[in-house]
Order: C-alpha cells, then structure tokens, then sequence
C-alpha cells in the first residue's frame, strides 16, 4: 500500500508561486505515483486564516486529485493556541468552522486495508477551547476502538515530539504531547507524520517512525530554528510504503518544482506583508 503526504502548500487566490507547484504536485501524484490515499497535513492556505478567498481557491485545486484524500488544518489555516501565537492569530472556534466547512473533519480515521489513519487538529492542543476537550474524547474513544493489534499510522499539522526546548514559536504541541503520546501507547503506533517545519527528517521514536514533511511551497530557514537533528531543506512530498505491517518513508522531489525560499517569492511575501499591516 502506498500513501502519500503533502503539506504547507501556502495556496492563495493572489499566488501564483505556490498554486503552480502544487498543480505539479497533484499530477505527479495522480499520473505518476498513483497512491491508494492522500494526506494534507495543514498550511493549506498562504497565511491568513480569515480569507475565504484563498479557502476556496485551495479547495477548487485539491478537488482536482483523483485520488482519495483527506486535509488537516495548520496554524495558518485556523489560527493557533494563544502563547506564542504568530501575529495574534489564535484558534478559534469560527476559524476551524470555517475550515472544515470547506475541507471537512478536522479530525478523522480512515481504514485502509490492514492499517488505520488517524488525523489529529493539532492546533486545538493546549488552546482551551471547547472544541480541544471534544478532540480529547474523540481521541480517547477512537484509541479504545482500535485495539492494539492495528497497524496505526498518524497525522497532523504539527509534531507530537518536542522540536526546540523553550521557543518562543509553536513549533510542536507542547505539554500536550505527553498526553498524546500517552494515550497512543495504547495503539500498534507505527508512524507520526507531520509538517509545520518545512523541512525533511525521519526519526525512530520506539516502534514509531516521526516524520517531518516538507512543504511543497517555500523553505523557510529551518536552520534558523535551531532544530538539532540534520535535516532536509528541499521542496517535495513524502510517499510511504505499508508492507507486512511496517511503514517506510521517502522524501520524493517533484518534476518542474524548483526549491526557493519564502523571500524569492514576491507573490509570498506580498501575502505576509498584508496580514502584518492588519496587526
């Protein structure tokens, strides 16, 4: 079985840039690679989780795989927990209706043959509102039904493990991912993928494998960050293979999708620009 993961395609109405290279993307994907699922793993849109405009113009292109696929929200799509929260834009329960209006479920499980997916809203961890206390029971009920004999592979925008010790950005979930790695111990846990970080690693966490996707729109200074471990810096996808109850991950580069850093996309920073004069 195979299994593709994209995330952080930053799409906007306005942008070009990143629209061109995710069109690429979702006909490598459906012409080349033929995966049996795909996975969105949030940052759907550019930058600004208010801008109906830019959900839309996501959505029309994500329609177009002809593949089976699902979306998870980023921060940049519904906004995130309020501590550090970039330019003041928090989650909200109108931001995730919002999304999922247009997306669907910000949390799922779809079972594919032999192995279960779960997507997680990651931006809901630690932010308090109503809608995170629902999540948790989802979790906790979803975790008891499957079992601990499936093979489970995870999802969501960003990582369960912690990046960076004391930063001053979200760049993981925080104290919350004690609790959800907890509460996964309860599962035949075989991956964890996420994005968020533009870049690529792969990390054995116990039987688990943690991967962080690239995106497939700008790289975006991970070095800067600090993250410890080496990683990646490229534009691309990641294709895993189930097999006999493992999973394996590829960083996959897509034809005609040249990397470039957020500052060389005039259309990009354009985009920030205007979300940083609202503030």
């Amino acid at each position: 079985m195979k299994i593709v993961q994209i995330s952080d395609t930053h799409l906007g109405a306005s942008v070009e840039s990143t629209f061109a290279a995710a069109r690429k993307v979702i006909d490598y994907i459906d012409n080349v690679l033929r995966p049996d699922f795909v996975v969105h793993t949030g940052d759907v849109v550019v930058i600004d989780p208010d801008n109906a405009e830019d959900r839309e113009h996501a959505h029309g292109l994500l329609s177009e795989l002809r593949t089976p696929y699902r979306v998870l929200p980023g921060n940049h799509d519904i906004g995130e927990p309020a501590e550090h929260a970039w330019q003041g834009q928090v989650v909200t329960p109108e931001r995730v209706e919002a999304f999922t209006s247009v997306f669907g479920p910000a949390q799922w499980r779809v079972d594919l043959g032999d192995v279960t997916l779960l997507g997680l809203n990651s931006e809901l961890f630690g932010s308090g509102i109503d809608d995170e206390a629902r999540q948790w029971e989802w979790i906790e009920e979803t975790v008891a039904g499957i079992g601990s004999e499936r093979p489970v592979m995870l999802f969501q925008h960003k990582p369960i493990w912690t990046v960076v010790e004391n930063s001053d950005h979200n760049l993981d979930i925080r104290e919350s991912g004690a609790r959800l790695r907890e509460l996964l111990e309860r599962v035949n846990l075989k991956s964890v993928s996420t994005g968020h970080l533009h870049c690529f690693r792969t990390k054995q966490r116990g039987g688990a494998l943690e991967v962080w996707a690239p995106s497939t729109a700008f790289m975006a200074g991970a070095g800067d960050l600090g993250l410890g471990d080496p990683v990646t810096q490229q534009l691309g996808i990641v294709e895993y293979t189930i097999e006999a109850g493992s999973v394996s991950a590829e960083l996959l580069r897509v034809p005609g999708v040249d990397d470039a850093l957020m500052t060389e996309l005039g259309d990009v920073k354009a985009s920030v620009e205007a979300v940083l004069q609202q503030v």
